[in-house]
């Protein structure tokens, strides 16, 4: 193909060298040209890059510049969204415009695509909701027959107990309202720990008002004998009493 590109001139001279044809084809093998017979340069390695690093979102910048049919139908294909769309594409382009480059990424994407499309991949089993409507029954009660009461029969012994209440005269009981008795109040004269001070106060109190002497717990408390009706009257009787003295309500 190389040879059948070049100028009439060119060829006359590498008929005539066997050597410069030599050199010539292992240029043309081992150093492709970038740009293609047609003179339009190729986006083949950066599509190939693209494809590699999966950048193919990359591929819309890439498109906007290509002119060759191989290109435009391999980016087509790899940015279509519809599966076997882009098999059509990679199909036309290995049969109509062969590339090194692109023939890899078609081939390579066909094959998965058909290794895809025979594997099943099991969904997960769907439960249908029951929609029908629920028909409700009326439930009927059964019909039973009312049993119609017994009369009684009073007997002799009955008889004589109910005329003897009848015979008992009604007593009505009337409550009296209940009386509220308010506790006296007394006057207290100290508290000691020590029943013998507390008997000693008692005897020097009781030369004025007698007193006595209450044991609280661990305390020993001296109270005169006299009892209050209220707060108010003790207070003023310890007034009048030449000691100190404190009202307390008798418990």
């Amino acid at each position: 193909m190389f040879f059948l590109t070049l100028s009439d001139k060119t060829k006359s001279i590498l008929r005539k060298s066997p050597a410069t044809l030599c050199v010539a084809l292992s240029i043309a093998l081992f150093f492709p040209p970038v740009v293609h017979s047609t003179g339009e340069p190729s986006y083949a390695e950066e599509i190939r890059r693209c494809v590699i690093e999966d950048k193919v979102y990359l591929l819309q910048n890439i498109r906007q510049k290509v002119s060759l049919p191989a290109e435009k139908l391999v980016i087509d294909a790899l940015l279509s969204e519809d599966g076997p769309q882009a098999i059509t594409l990679y199909q036309k382009q290995l049969t109509n415009y062969p590339d090194p480059v692109l023939d890899q990424i078609s081939n390579s994407r066909i094959a998965a695509y058909s290794v895809a499309k025979t594997t099943t991949i099991p969904l997960p089993p769907v439960t249908i909701p029951n929609t029908a409507p629920k028909v409700y029954t009326k439930q009927t009660k059964p019909i039973t027959t009312p049993e119609v009461a017994k009369p009684i029969v009073p007997t002799p012994q009955k008889e004589a107990i109910a005329k003897k209440v009848e015979a008992q005269p009604i007593v009505v009981i009337k409550q009296e309202p209940a009386v509220v008795v308010n506790k006296p109040f007394t006057l207290q004269c100290g508290s000691f720990k020590t029943k013998e001070n507390a008997e000693a106060l008692a005897k020097k109190i009781s030369l004025t008002s007698p007193a006595k002497v209450i044991q609280a717990g661990e305390l020993y408390k001296v109270r005169l004998k006299a009892t209050y009706s209220s707060k108010e009257e003790a207070e003023r009787a310890a007034k009048k009493l030449p000691f100190e003295a404190i009202a307390l309500q008798v418990l």
